[in-house]
């Protein structure tokens, strides 16, 4: 089976893009939230996130969370960038703070919350699990011995560019590898993903990515383990890493 190649259009709705962007899923019998909803569900994901900020900065050693500060600004910028995008696509003012504003940042910062919830405490030792890097990036692991059994989906920017990926990669903790050299005869030329276990975040560097992914879309970044898989869906994650494609949806 070739592998799904993903251009800028949105052409799987990926779980990452279900925390992103929840306005742009909205079912014909579910009514958008109104201002006041909005505004309501991310002042809760708000102070999620912020009671994880204290329980980060208690955990942390002074050097690490100095470290987790400029990118918690970065990821600041990057939800507002999002959260106006949303505007854009709702054809409101880019600066207003309109219903669809709020229901995209507090769909953000609740993942920000459990991902850097994740951060900083993580009691299962095994890889199997649901990853998130917080930035519209969602991986899926079983791990068996010296495997990993991937699905991994990404929505990037305000612009939505996707990209998805299935496979198997070998494990010698704390490293893993992936390569596609020779599992489809049309593409000639090799991509690679890295896996690199950092305590409890797991690195994604990919190489020669750009035939899985639009143009502005990325697997690389830092991945926290934010939930289980049950046995169904851990089923489902190995066909696909073995077929070496997800399944269309």
């Amino acid at each position: 089976m070739k592998a799904m190649r993903v251009g800028t259009i949105i052409g799987r709705f990926s779980v990452a893009l279900l925390l992103a962007v929840p306005m742009l899923l909205l079912g014909e019998e579910e009514k958008p939230k109104t201002l006041v909803e909005a505004k309501g569900a991310f002042m809760k994901a708000d102070k999620a996130l912020n009671d994880a900020w204290t329980a980060a900065k208690k955990a942390l050693g002074e050097s690490e969370f100095a470290e987790l500060q400029v990118k918690q600004r970065n990821w600041l910028k990057y939800r507002e960038n999002q959260a106006r995008g949303a505007n854009r696509d709702n054809n409101e003012p880019e600066g207003k703070q309109t219903a669809a504003y709020y229901d995209t940042a507090a769909a953000m910062t609740q993942s920000r919350a459990d991902w850097l919830r994740a951060r900083v405490k993580n009691e299962d030792e095994s890889l199997t699990g649901v990853w998130t890097d917080s930035y519209g990036g969602t991986l899926e692991i079983v791990q068996e011995k010296k495997k990993l059994f991937f699905t991994i989906e990404v929505v990037r920017g305000p612009t939505f560019h996707t990209g998805s990926l299935a496979g198997i990669a070998t494990w010698n903790s704390p490293l893993g590898w992936f390569s596609d050299k020779g599992r489809n005869q049309e593409k000639t030329d090799e991509s690679n993903l890295a896996f690199v276990a950092r305590g409890n975040v797991l690195e994604i560097v990919g190489a020669n990515t750009t035939y899985y992914h639009g143009a502005r879309a990325y697997f690389d970044g830092e991945y926290c383990k934010v939930g289980v898989l049950d046995d169904k869906r851990k089923a489902e994650v190995t066909k696909a890493a073995e077929a070496g494609a997800l399944e269309e949806k």
